[in-house]
């Protein structure tokens, strides 16, 4: 198992954080949410991490040149890049698994260390779960809630973006109580709503269960 063994700088704050960081940004300004994830792969580059972009408005290929425009080195820099359809990465079997995913997070983090990078940092479009058949709200929030401790032991530091104008107000609330760090106007702050996972699990699971008895 791996342990947090760096200070990282996201490129969203001025002091640097242990790295394995779980950071929900919920936006609503598509031109701002581009440029500070430009500046979080940039430092990522700088700080030797593998670089994962799980992308759902534009393709894959687009997303390179808009990167490659906000001066992110997209050229001399893609083999540190992994970029797929956000459906494709998390539903390959076209449902979501959150044991699956957590899998994934795990196995990506190990990956990088073993092909000599010093750590990794992802960005997921979280907007691919909006699909019609693709994930259960319940999935989701269990996948979320579960991740943090994911990423004790396999720390790649994380950004899930939720669009402000496409999910429920009352999904991104319940999203915002388990990212213990969020994005506001492209700077990185602590979230003083954040609750314990298990917690948050606990209490989540039981009114659902009430809700649906």
């Amino acid at each position: 198992m791996a342990g947090k063994t760096r200070k990282v700088s996201l490129g969203v704050a001025d002091e640097p954080f242990e790295e394995g960081r779980h950071i929900i940004y919920v936006y609503s300004d598509d031109a701002e949410r581009k440029k500070t994830m430009a500046r979080f792969f940039r430092q990522g580059l700088v700080e030797n991490d593998r670089l994962l972009y799980m992308v759902d408005d534009i393709s894959t290929e687009e997303m390179v040149k808009e990167l490659r425009a906000l001066g992110v080195d997209t050229e001399a820099r893609l083999d540190d890049f992994d970029l797929y359809p956000g459906h494709y990465a998390c539903c390959p079997d076209a449902y979501f698994s959150s044991e699956f995913m957590l899998g994934v997070v795990a196995r990506y983090y190990q990956g990088a260390l073993e092909q000599g990078y010093a750590g990794a940092r992802g960005i997921g479009e979280m907007s691919w779960a909006l699909a019609e058949n693709r994930a259960h709200l319940e999935d989701l929030l269990v996948y979320e809630a579960r991740l943090n401790r994911v990423l004790e032991d396999h720390p790649l530091t994380t950004v899930c973006q939720y669009d402000a104008q496409r999910f429920d107000p009352a999904v991104i609330m319940d999203m915002l109580t388990i990212h213990p760090l969020m994005i506001v106007r492209g700077q990185l702050v602590k979230n003083p709503g954040f609750m314990e996972p298990e917690r948050f699990l606990e209490k989540y699971l039981s009114q659902h269960n009430k809700a649906h008895a």
